[in-house]
């Protein structure tokens, strides 16, 4: 019975994982073969990856030009580096200055 749970739990693992954007098979192996409690609070320490999941709200500015070189703005929050015509952080949606 401890075999199935153990094997239920690393499942769940690989579930999270493919839910992170992360590959299910190989942390629901490390799982496996580490501890699916250690591999789940590396996962849930880990930020999501692949995140599309905030919602980019549109630019109100004319645009650019493809050809001109553009400058970046870092996030003050998380440290991220957006396009110069950015007013969002696309990582975490905090104001960019």
């Amino acid at each position: 019975m401890k075999w199935f749970f153990w094997l239920l739990l690393c499942a769940f693992i690989g579930y999270y994982a493919d839910r992170k954007g992360r590959s299910k098979w190989a942390w629901g192996l490390a799982a496996v073969f580490i501890s699916p409690l250690i591999v789940g609070i590396v996962l849930a320490l880990m930020p999501d990856k692949g995140s599309d999941s905030v919602e980019r709200l549109p630019q109100s500015s004319g645009g650019y030009r493809e050809d001109e070189a553009q400058e970046e703005k870092r996030c003050p929050e998380c440290g991220y580096l957006a396009d110069a015509g950015e007013q969002y952080c696309p990582r975490c949606g905090e104001m960019l200055w």
